[in-house]
């Protein structure tokens, strides 16, 4: 964990007893008393003998991934355990069957939604379909509406011509028009109040499934495909406004996951990320570009102001100091080396300058930001 992150004190305890830590014996031994069955229980017995085998399935799960026990972790190996989510399941085994690790980030994508089955082109395209048959289906209510209402003035029409002949029999039968004319009504009502509200459970669907497809699930940041639609998206020549990209590389992310473990990279790449946008402001647009890559676009900022920007955001960044307080190891200095660029003609081509400004940035020493030569940065 980073900053202020720490467990819950009843939590720590509740982990290390599942974890089996010598120090916790007098935790394991009062839960193990709180759970001992009771002479001819029955059915309280196997309860508790089959919470015990929950519990122990549970620390088993955690030890075998090395995943830190913290409350989210705990709840996913409960829901996995028990079985009471098939997407998790499923994905949790999968991931087994390859061979891969199941790490933090891993459990986060499934917990925003970002499993492949959501994103499949197939499932928006379902969500589309549905969405269109119930709008259709509101139609078909909003026009069956108006035939009834055609109807209801036809026979009040028809009525009233025989109101002199028999003026009784007329309102008996104009009575009953009325009453069946108010049953189709309602009906036609909780029709149509029915299939605004699937429409809007499915539109809202459709929406959940649009930006999961466009956010990283890790870091909370647009991804790479949201990025690049934004940044080839052409404003109007006569307002075009200046724009710069510029691409963020954390330095040695590798040593930091070699000595501190993948869930503590995970969480220096969610800090950097929040650094950047806090640091940067609403008006540049941050994304993960991929890895332990970000790539920034600022429209309405000349080269030079964007560079000012960006390079106040390197430098409070490395004014810092880091503690995992999962561990207790001192983590040190995180910093980022820049490539910055103009975006003038052809945003690929602004992209393979910064890029190239970042590798010249890594190999002057890191932790800088640089624009290429032949760039001038004013």
């Amino acid at each position: 964990m980073l900053a202020a992150e720490r467990p819950a004190p009843r939590l720590t305890r509740l982990a290390a007893w599942l974890k089996g830590d010598e120090e916790s014996a007098p935790v394991a031994a009062a839960a193990a008393a709180a759970t001992a069955p009771a002479p001819g229980g029955g059915i309280a017995e196997f309860r508790r003998a089959a919470d015990r085998e929950t519990i122990a399935r549970i620390a088993q799960f955690l030890c075998d991934h090395d995943l830190t026990p913290t409350e989210d972790n705990l709840l996913f190996a409960r829901r996995y355990v028990v079985g009471d989510d098939r997407r998790l399941g499923e994905a949790v085994d999968a991931r087994v069957r390859d061979g891969q690790r199941i790490t933090a980030s891993f459990l986060d994508g499934l917990a925003n939604g970002s499993g492949a089955d959501r994103l499949r082109p197939e499932a928006l395209a379902e969500f589309a379909d549905m969405l269109n048959a119930s709008l259709a289906e509101g139609f078909r209510t909003i026009s069956r509406s108006c035939d009834s209402a055609r109807d209801y003035g036809v026979a009040l029409g028809n009525e009233a011509l025989n109101v002199a002949a028999d003026p009784q029999a007329a309102i008996e039968r104009l009575v009953a028009l009325t009453a069946a004319a108010v049953e189709r009504t309602q009906d036609l009502a909780e029709r149509l109040d029915a299939t605004r509200r699937e429409t809007g459970r499915l539109r809202s669907r459709l929406q959940a499934a649009r930006r999961a497809a466009e956010e990283d699930h890790l870091t909370g940041l647009p991804n790479r495909r949201s990025f690049d639609a934004r940044l080839h998206a052409r404003p109007a020549e006569a307002d075009k406004p200046a724009r710069c990209v510029a691409l963020c590389d954390i330095d040695d992310f590798k040593r930091i996951n070699d000595q501190h473990g993948h869930d503590t990279g995970d969480r220096v790449l969610k800090l950097v990320a929040r650094h950047l946008k806090l640091a940067l402001g609403s008006d540049v647009l941050v994304a993960r570009h991929g890895g332990e890559e970000f790539a920034c676009l600022f429209e309405g900022h000349t080269l030079h102001a964007a560079r000012h920007a960006l390079d106040g955001a390197r430098e409070a960044l490395g004014e810092r100091r880091f503690v995992d307080q999962s561990t207790g190891v001192c983590i040190g200095r995180i910093t980022f080396s820049a490539g910055i660029a103009p975006v003038e003609a052809e945003p690929r081509e602004a992209m393979r300058t910064a890029d190239a400004a970042l590798y010249a940035a890594k190999r002057a020493g890191k932790d800088r930001v640089m624009v290429v030569a032949g760039q001038p940065s004013g």
